[in-house]
């Protein structure tokens, strides 16, 4: 992985879980969320964008895993995406995790990763994780969707969301400028955040036939990849919901008529 890549990391969605550099001022609140029309969040038909949560994981891989772990999300889970059996044996065997104690010695030595294993963490423990970021542990991404108002659409927002600020929105930022080690993002609360833009155009490469790796692109993808990770039996959820109150209507429907047509023998009217 290369210097670039790695610094980006160290900034990917973990300023989901920053505070903000300065308090939100009366006139300054984040706005709304672009609506992205997410195939997943539908009530019918609800799907998920398995070519973009499979770009999505890439970015996991080459950017986010520098500091970030998905301890949630086994290897063999990304058949939920599209990845086939062949692929994921590729994915798991390009991780390194602990493997068992030997029984005599009872070291414990690296191994390549299987289906069966877990996404490892990038650092071995806590302390590990603190040590290499400034005194702060990254967030685990597994729920970071469902943990934060607007889901994917604020990460969304958030990670394309850089830019620098016009007059009149200096006038909502604490002091009216910009301090040192912050950056503008209208997507936080303050606009200011101490995470570096963790996206730039070509930061990875997609396979041919995909789309441009634009920011704009790489955050959607990466946020249809969490959403998934967060909730990857949404689909089957949705679609179990959806059967049963169709099974519901349709029986009130028929407890009533039958209702209708007793009461006007019994009483009748």
């Amino acid at each position: 992985m290369n210097k670039k890549n790695i610094l980006a990391g160290l900034a990917l969605v973990a300023g989901l879980a920053m505070p903000s550099l300065a308090a939100a001022s009366a006139g300054g609140e984040p706005p709304k969320h672009p609506a992205q029309g997410w195939p997943h969040e539908k009530i019918i038909g609800a799907h998920y964008d398995r070519a973009a949560a499979q770009r999505g994981f890439q970015i996991y891989k080459e950017v986010c895993h520098a500091c970030h772990s998905l301890k949630l999300v086994s290897f063999r889970q990304l058949s939920g995406i599209g990845f086939s059996e062949p692929e994921i044996k590729a994915i798991a065997a390009s991780f390194t995790v602990m493997g068992e104690p030997d029984p005599d010695t009872g070291e414990v030595a690296e191994r390549p990763g299987k289906p069966f294993d877990y996404i490892p963490s990038p650092f071995a423990n806590p302390e590990a994780a603190a040590a290499s970021n400034n005194g702060a542990v990254p967030p685990d991404l597994s729920l970071m969707v469902k943990a934060r108002e607007g889901g994917a659409s604020y990460v969304d927002s958030l990670l394309s969301g850089y830019r620098d600020p016009t007059e009149e929105e200096l006038k909502h930022v604490a002091g009216g400028k910009i301090p040192d080690g912050g950056y503008f993002n209208p997507y936080k609360a303050g606009h200011v955040i101490a995470m570096p833009p963790p996206l730039s155009d070509g930061i990875v490469t997609y396979t041919e036939g995909q789309p441009p790796a634009t920011v704009e692109q790489m955050s959607y993808d990466v946020s249809t990849f969490l959403a998934w990770a967060a909730e990857p039996k949404l689909e089957e959820r949705k679609r179990t919901g959806f059967f049963f109150v169709s099974f519901l209507l349709i029986l009130c429907g028929l407890l009533f008529a039958s209702y209708r047509r007793i009461s006007k023998r019994v009483l009748g009217h």
